[in-house]
């Protein structure tokens, strides 16, 4: 006898098999019976199930599979926790992903457009994409702001950022005597700007990821959508590929309103 029959039922006498019972399988659905079962009914034993496509694979029709429902239920949970957890792939995967996801585009345009830092930006999206967050860790888009967003192209926001910066070095040039006799004034500016570095460093990419979904969608019309080209992919990571000029440019802007800034009071002492 078989050793996968050990311990199954007889679908006639119900009856478990042991190593020594004389066995036959059905030739449709391969159910095993006690030979004496099988010539006794001299049919099988689940013969009403074969209309139904049965086939046996270790239990009958009507036993329980505990084992497997177990499974199940646990299968079941596991996507109940977490639905969107197949829609997180390993890097390599994701870098040539071509489904759209609910912004849009691909996970391939996406690090086509991203250019470099790969592994970081690819890790990022996907968990915004897959887990609705809007938060990762990113040093360098908080505290080398807004060089940092010049560098990656997003000069209108590196631009709010200079005219954050400079506000109330602005406010000082102007009225300064306010600020020497409001102490806690210049205080709150101090803590304001580490909250706003610290935003940056959190919610930094996510900025960078929504900049990347509108540059993808805008270059793609220029294309008629076609997004299966070599050429296609080739121009956006020309147009994503960070720019060392715009961040020295950037840097400048900064430097020259601050400097301005300094000399104002010398222009107009009355001020």
């Amino acid at each position: 006898m078989r050793t996968e029959f050990l311990g199954k039922h007889c679908p006639v006498c119900r009856g478990t098999f042991k190593e020594n019972d004389n066995v036959v399988v059905c030739p449709v659905c391969g159910t095993p019976h006690h030979r004496a079962c099988y010539e006794k009914e001299n049919k099988c034993g689940v013969e009403e199930y074969h209309a139904q496509g049965f086939e046996w694979n270790g239990y009958l029709p009507d036993e329980e599979r505990p084992v497997e429902n177990q499974e199940k239920a646990e299968e079941t949970a596991e996507v109940k926790i977490e639905p969107n957890d197949l829609e997180f792939t390993d890097f390599f995967t994701a870098m040539n992903d071509t489904k759209k996801g609910e912004d849009g585009v691909s996970m391939k345009e996406l690090t086509a457009y991203t250019s470099t830092s790969l592994y970081h930006y690819t890790t990022a999206f996907q968990l915004m994409r897959a887990f609705k967050r809007k938060a990762y860790f990113n040093i360098c888009s908080g505290f080398f702001a807004p060089m940092f967003q010049f560098y990656r192209k997003m000069d209108l926001l590196g631009l709010l950022l200079i005219a954050l910066t400079l506000l109330p070095s602005l406010l000082a040039a102007v009225n300064e005597s306010f600020f020497a006799e409001n102490t806690a004034i210049v205080y709150i500016f101090r803590l304001l700007n580490i909250a706003e570095q610290l935003l940056l460093c959190f919610f930094g990419d996510y900025l960078y990821y929504r900049h990347a979904v509108k540059q993808i969608l805008k270059i793609r019309e220029s294309y008629s959508g076609d997004t299966a080209s070599d050429e296609y992919y080739l121009t956006l990571n020309a147009a994503g590929k960070p720019s060392f000029l715009r961040a020295i440019v950037g840097t400048l802007i900064l430097a020259f309103f601050a400097s301005l800034i300094i000399i104002i009071p010398t222009l107009n002492p009355g001020i």
